[in-house]
């Protein structure tokens, strides 16, 4: 009974084998590219799987399918016919079955498998819906050390392990080091990682090395990694300082239209380089998950970048709150609120409204108002206003201007006004 089980198996397996197609979709030699319509067809074997062999040298992603869709349509080909990994991207080791899953849906996860330049053949089981990759592992010999990562200003080239102007030298103890001088920085913009063979598939640490400097400036920076325990380090020597008191501030980010665009930002007004002012509008286009409620997120640099994507060349001029997202709500209008040091890129966070900005760039301190037309407009033009309050008749204070309102506006020199206000 047994013999006839299993000989009526295997007719079935082949059967169905002879029926069904398997593609591989991704990086070569597994797969032609990342396209829907063009995928590596796997062979067909006697036993019922389907195999592929190619030659592997460094890290490539890939994924399965049972068919492939039209040019460019990754939507039925990631709802229909692929198969990927359980979750996110997946580690591929050699001789280990991994469990597939058919139409993920997102598309989000592919199989990441890394060669060392010897010849591996992928086999896939349908009928138990695992693969496994089989092929001589050689020692993986790395004999170059990149350092990767941004800003420019470091590496020239953002996140390009390719750059061997950024190859680190081998010392007699048998570390590496790498020192770049005169480099612009600010804040905790230098951030990176330690690359061999110029290949992302080997980098250490797993998250990116974030190193903040205390203060903008000019820096020599000095990379060191340790082949053996896999340690990263890195030092930074002030050399020279930055003159981040340009005369000008700007307002970046989501107001009078605006988006995040280093080199297009609301040039504030100023007669003394030192007090600035500018109205703005918001829109509120964030949806808070909490509240429900529409907020809008800006904050203010001296210098603009020549293009934008150019953030790197305006970090050290950069300015804003002390941590990123400040609520600037109906509470804290009107009150003088301290701001961070330059280099720093938290914003803060506004309703929509039409507002009235006043920065202080000594005191590194920022007022912000409701705009209320006419009530707004400086003194004979040469006060700034610091804050406004709004009572009634019977002198109880108001959030806001209603009817017969006595408007008293504060000013940056301390002296005070009052003046009824009809609405």
């Amino acid at each position: 009974m047994k013999k006839v089980f299993t000989l009526f198996t295997m007719v079935m397996m082949l059967a169905f084998s002879s029926q069904a197609s398997y593609y591989l979709v991704g990086e070569a030699p597994f797969g032609n590219g990342w396209d829907p319509s063009n995928g590596l067809e796997m062979t067909a074997n006697a036993d019922g799987t389907y195999s592929v062999t190619g030659t592997v040298n460094g890290t490539i992603y890939f994924v399965l399918a049972d068919n492939l869709a039209s040019p460019g349509d990754w939507t039925t080909f990631n709802n229909e016919y692929r198969i990927g990994p359980l979750g996110a991207n997946e580690e591929v080791t050699v001789g280990t079955w991994i469990t597939t899953q058919k139409a993920q849906g997102n598309g989000s996860g592919s199989y990441k498998f890394t060669g060392t330049g010897s010849e591996y053949v992928i086999t896939y089981n349908p009928f138990i819906s695992k693969f496994k990759v089989e092929g001589y592992v050689a020692p993986i010999v790395i004999d170059a050390y990149t350092v990767a990562g941004t800003p420019a200003s470091v590496f020239g080239s953002e996140w390009d392990p390719s750059n061997t102007d950024n190859d680190m030298l081998l010392q007699d103890d048998g570390t590496y080091k790498l020192t770049k001088y005169g480099c612009q920085l600010s804040g905790d913009e230098l951030q990176f990682k330690v690359v061999g063979n110029h290949d992302w598939g080997f980098a250490w640490p797993s998250d990116n090395y974030v190193h903040t400097v205390e203060e903008p400036g000019l820096y020599d920076v000095t990379f060191t990694f340790d082949p053996e325990t896999k340690e990263v380090g890195v030092s930074t020597v002030k050399s020279g300082s930055i003159d981040v008191l340009t005369g000008e501030l700007y307002i970046l980010g989501e107001v009078n239209g605006n988006g995040w665009d280093p080199s297009n930002g609301v040039m504030m007004e100023t007669e003394d380089g030192n007090i600035f002012t500018a109205k703005i509008t918001t829109t509120g286009e964030n949806i808070d998950e909490v509240d429900g409620n529409g907020y809008s997120f800006f904050s203010f640099t001296t210098k603009l970048a020549e293009s934008s994507e150019d953030w790197s060349s305006i970090g050290a001029y950069r300015i804003g709150a002390t941590e990123d997202g400040f609520p600037l709500t109906d509470d804290m209008l009107g009150i003088e609120i301290g701001m961070g040091n330059f280099g720093s890129t938290n914003s803060f966070k506004i309703p929509a409204g039409d507002y009235d900005v006043t920065v202080n760039l000594e005191a590194k301190t920022i007022v912000v108002t409701k705009d209320n037309g006419g009530v707004n407009e400086l003194i004979d033009g040469n006060k700034v206003v610091a804050n406004r309050r709004y009572f009634n008749t019977l002198g109880q204070e108001m959030k806001d201007i209603n009817g017969v309102t006595i408007v008293v506006t504060t000013y940056t020199d301390g002296t005070t006004s009052a003046v009824k206000v009809v609405e």
